[in-house]
């Protein structure tokens, strides 16, 4: 699988004749196609912050490429999304690219239960260790990024995901410009945090060909303890125009990450060593002493020379990275067949290395230090194709498409040695070599497939309606190719299948300045590799229960307001989650216990969402969003045999702010640029019984910046500060990283701090 070279992108290229990429059915393919690839001027003083999806049936909001570039530069695109009604962000970084904390929720629903798309290619979950995708930060640099579109309750059926029991999210690359040119970025912040950005645009190389190139790179160092995030990434993307009825546009990016993780933290580590409390990285000597107290005496706490009070064994260990490289290609080809008949498929290919490390005294190197590297191996080898046919005929717009991928993911969970003297037979931030034992190493081979079938009516000139169904069939099939056999063999299949899941949707413009919406949506979200890494035993058991993929239905309605000098919406929502899936590990994270997964009931949930941009003159505006969720277990936590497991019948969902409310003042007047940003998360519960919670917290983020105008060496030049957590507040960030929630033990680390203020300024030129 390592060396296995992209047979599937080349095929994927060769079959262009077949489907088309996912479209929205609610207006005419070649019509909504040139409506997304048209970006609004940026630094011109009159685009908007929040775009509020006119005529949509669902619940839809987009932001668009300003947003991104106000930010932070580098900064995670789902972190920008964060000031969206019912969208709660979590990072330790104050740009959100770091995985191992990121996390990104809507409406209750975890990243693992939404779906994500670039450019019509699937990027799975966007979790850490993704199975069948890959995180967006490293599949486009956030400066190419042109736009994104979140669905909050139900995205469209064209959706390529098998995971989206929630919302979607969809980001779409910019397109190259029409002219030649070069644009240049240098950030440097807090920490000697360095962030470096080029782009070269070809500009219009005769019949509308162009295309452009792009280079990344990013030196972070962590805001407490050692470490960094080092980072670099290549984009490309070609449109050829396919005469005047349609365009290729293709794409190929790469990256290659390196990131350094924060410590997982509980209560009482927190309360013994503080906010600044991280992993012992460069001092070997520590690291080994408490390795060697533990394994020689017996002894899990004791006192270390430099430092005060005494130290545990799990509060320190000596390192934890993760590595990724990925290659990601595709290509958008629309076209319209007849003034009637319109196509678009994109064909894809991925592949990944990658690997997340954590050095554990619960395993010595046998004949080494009483230490070793505990890690968690990852490839992906993954290609496939979306595609749809729209067909207007009269009032009606009628769709059809699917989605097939073939993807071939392999993980290995490995232990590599560590020498007695000397802990530099593992190089920093590089790939373990020679591991000396497995607990176990999984190929899987997954099999996607999805159509859908689509009709939008324009009943009236007023009243539009949308209705449709897509099926889901995704085949899970695992072999166990080397390890702990006695514990860790759960060769086997599993496969979540559903040809019916329903959506109607409808939307009624009472005038120019108000519209109504409805809709109703089912979603099914398809085994992941997660049930497989269990125990022999408890996977016969799983498949004698009969385990059923998660589902949901979601009930929304609301109200658009387009007025003169204001843009906003008002929703409510009714969401109810049936079979999910709740693991138990009986351990601790670091020590690979095999977790017992089972269906334990449902969560329903009520909310209600606004959000609304005031324009106060043409280079001001305001901007406020306020979210209420209200969700809840409804079923407590039991075993095979009844018992009770945790409690959980009627208490509230972990990680989910009941509140939340975001403010942002903007000023743009072509030459001068200001934002400032608060976003206000209320309490959240920690554990499923819900005995112990973190405070609500509110954080400032804080922009200015100023554009010459003047001919010259200044012309085409900015400078921007932006100014992070701008009071300095400590706070817990990532709840659950581990798969925590858990209060069986003292011990188990569950969560994750943010990040204090930190400032960052950024020279941008264009040539």
């Amino acid at each position: 699988m390592r060396n296995r070279t992209c047979l599937y992108g080349s095929a994927a290229l060769i079959g262009l004749t077949t489907f088309g990429a996912a479209a929205h059915a609610e207006e005419p393919v070649a019509a909504r196609a040139a409506a997304a690839d048209a970006q609004p001027a940026v630094g011109k003083g009159d685009g908007d912050i929040v775009v509020y999806g006119r005529g949509q049936t669902r619940q839809v909001q987009e932001l668009q490429k300003a947003d991104i570039a106000a930010a932070i530069p580098g900064t995670s695109p789902l972190k920008v999304l964060d000031k969206l009604p019912s969208v709660n962000f979590q990072s330790a970084t104050a740009i959100g690219t770091n995985e191992w904390s990121t996390r990104i929720s809507v409406r209750g629903f975890t990243q693992q239960q939404l779906g994500f798309t670039l450019d019509d290619v699937p990027l799975g979950d966007m979790s850490y260790a993704n199975f069948n995708g890959l995180h967006v930060s490293r599949a486009i640099a956030s400066e190419n990024i042109g736009r994104t579109e979140l669905s909050q309750g139900a995205g469209a059926l064209s959706t390529a995901s098998s995971s989206n029991l929630g919302g979607t999210i969809r980001f779409y690359s910019t397109d190259p410009g029409d002219r030649f040119g070069v644009d240049t970025e240098a950030t440097f912040g807090s920490n000697d945090n360095w962030h470096l950005f080029g782009r070269v645009e070809t500009g219009d190389l005769g019949g509308g060909v162009k295309a452009y190139v792009s280079g990344s790179y990013v030196d972070a160092p962590m805001w407490k303890g050692n470490g960094k995030q080092v980072a670099w990434s290549i984009n490309s993307k070609l449109v050829v125009p396919l005469g005047d009825r349609g365009s290729i546009k293709a794409f190929v990016n790469y990256s290659d990450w390196k990131d350094d993780d924060y410590v997982d933290e509980w209560p009482d580590l927190l309360a013994r060593k503080g906010y600044d409390w991280d992993y012992l990285r460069y001092d070997w000597k520590t690291a080994k002493a408490i390795a060697d107290n533990y394994n020689k005496n017996g002894v899990y706490c004791d006192t270390y020379a430099g430092y005060s009070g005494q130290i545990c064994g799990d509060d320190a260990y000596y390192d934890g990275y993760g590595l990724r490289k990925d290659l990601l290609a595709g290509a958008n080809i629309a076209y319209d067949l007849t003034d009637n008949l319109s196509i678009k498929f994109t064909p894809y290919y991925h592949h990944d290395r990658g690997i997340g490390t954590w050095w554990t005294f619960y395993t010595p190197t046998p004949g080494g230090a009483n230490l070793s590297v505990r890690s968690t191996a990852y490839f992906i080898d993954r290609g496939g194709l979306t595609g749809s046919l729209a067909y207007k005929a009269g009032n009606h717009l009628i769709e059809v498409g699917g989605w097939y991928e073939h993807n071939d993911y392999e993980t290995a969970r490995e232990y590599f040695p560590l020498a007695d003297t000397d802990h530099s037979t593992i190089g920093k931030l590089e790939w373990p070599r020679n591991p000396f034992k497995f607990d176990y190493d999984y190929k899987f081979k997954i099999n996607t497939y999805e159509y859908f079938i689509q009709d939008s009516w324009q009943v009236t000139d007023a009243l539009k309606v949308n209705a449709g169904f897509k099926g889901l069939d995704v085949k899970v099939d695992n072999r166990f190719v080397k390890g702990n056999a006695a514990v860790w063999d759960t060769t086997g299949a599993l496969e979540a299948k559903d040809l019916f899941i329903p959506q109607v949707g409808a939307n009624y413009m009472i005038n120019d300045q108000f519209e109504a919406f409805a809709s109703y949506a089912e979603n099914m979200r398809a085994f992941n590799t997660d049930p497989f890494v269990t125990s022999k035993a408890a996977f016969a058991l799983l498949k004698q229960n009969n385990i059923k993929p998660e589902t949901s239905w979601t009930l929304e309605g609301g109200f658009r307001f387009h007025l003169p000098h204001f843009e906003g919406s008002l929703a409510g929502y009714h969401v109810k989650f049936d079979n999910r899936l709740f693991g138990v590990s009986p351990c601790l994270a670091i020590q690979s216990c095999p977790t017992v997964l089972s269906n334990v009931g449902s969560i329903t949930t009520n909310g209600f969402e606004a959000a609304g941009t005031y324009r106060i003159v043409r280079s001001l505006s305001l901007y406020a969003s306020y979210a209420y969720t209200d969700a809840k277990y409804d079923n407590d936590v039991r075993n095979g045999g009844g018992e009770l497991v945790v409690a959980t019948a009627g208490k509230a969902v972990v990680d989910q702010p009941k509140h939340l409310i975001n403010g942002e003042l903007s000023y743009d007047d072509g030459t001068f640029l200001a934002r400032i940003h608060v976003n206000y998360q209320s309490k959240r519960y920690a554990t499923y019984s819900n005995d112990l919670s973190f405070a609500g917290r509110a954080l400032v983020d804080l922009s200015a910046g100023y554009r010459f105008k003047a001919d010259g060496v200044l012309g085409g030049t900015d400078i921007q500060v932006n100014v992070s957590n701008l009071f300095n507040k400590k706070y817990v960030a990532t709840i659950g990283e581990t798969g925590g929630y858990q209060t069986y033990f003292a011990t188990y680390q569950y969560f994750l701090l943010g990040a204090p203020r930190q400032a960052f300024v950024t020279l941008r030129k264009k040539f």
